[in-house]
């Protein structure tokens, strides 16, 4: 076992912010992201916008200082991140559409994008369908073993499993509890999804300025990529496994799950 473990093991969660933290690459694949936002004014480095061209899967670079967001989800999920970890440099994918849906075929090529990238953390508060199971499950396996850590929610109203990629093994997956976000989190015992974070009635960035309050596990998610970035940040050697087993030795007992 690492020094950095057993000290990460040691240090408070909360902790963490008062520490020289090492900028940490977190990528969003959601519906874009509004950099105009005065709350994530600066944060975003590159952004893209991932769409089927003529039949093929195009991804197609972006000004990451304007508004990419298409209905602005990934802009309240990017805000949830952005508060949570300062060190956090912010990634746009843009792969939901202005109809809040996206292709399986396109969020996997999102994916490949993303972890081709190498970027440390991989937000997805969103799930793909089983028919591209298999190479979803290369995608991400791949992106494990090269110590990248991909946070994904679990589908708000499950069709037939929790939804791809956040049941696979080398995600970690996220589930909506009653929590106080972010440092208030649980773990689920049996689950392939294996945290529960606060994300009822959370105030977040709202496309176009101001503010609104949301729910769901969409938004639960943001908050474990938030907290691995902190993490990150002070032990940028830490592996997915080592994140893993830090946040279930920091999680609350027990399956404290909102019905």
């Amino acid at each position: 076992m690492s020094s950095s473990i057993l000290e990460a093991l040691e240090v408070p969660l909360s902790d963490l912010l008062r520490r020289n933290l090492a900028p940490v690459d977190v990528a969003i694949l959601d519906s874009g992201i509004d950099a105009t936002h005065p709350m994530l004014s600066g944060r975003v480095v590159e952004a893209f916008g991932v769409t089927k061209t003529d039949g093929q899967d195009t991804i197609v670079a972006v000004a990451q200082d304007t508004d990419n967001d298409q209905i602005g989800h990934g802009t309240a999920v990017g805000s949830i991140i952005a508060r949570i970890a300062p060190n956090a440099r912010l990634f746009d994918v843009r792969v939901l559409g202005a109809d809040n849906t996206c292709s399986d075929e396109i969020l996997a090529a999102g994916i490949r994008h993303g972890t081709a990238k190498g970027w440390a953390v991989i937000n997805l508060s969103l799930a793909a369908g089983y028919r591209l199971r298999g190479d979803l499950e290369a995608v991400c396996e791949a992106a494990y073993y090269r110590g990248q850590a991909l946070i994904a929610a679990r589908r708000n109203i499950p069709v037939g499993g929790d939804g791809l990629p956040a049941e696979l093994p080398s995600c970690i997956g996220v589930d909506l509890g009653s929590y106080q976000a972010p440092f208030e989190f649980g773990f689920l015992i049996g689950s392939p999804i294996e945290l529960i974070a606060g994300g009822e009635g959370i105030v977040v960035a709202a496309r176009g300025g101001g503010f609104k309050t949301v729910t769901g596990t969409s938004f639960a998610t943001p908050a474990i990529s938030g907290l691995c970035a902190l993490l990150l940040g002070a032990f940028p050697d830490l592996q997915p496994y080592e994140l893993k087993s830090i946040l279930r030795s920091r999680a609350l007992i027990g399956n404290q799950k909102k019905a």
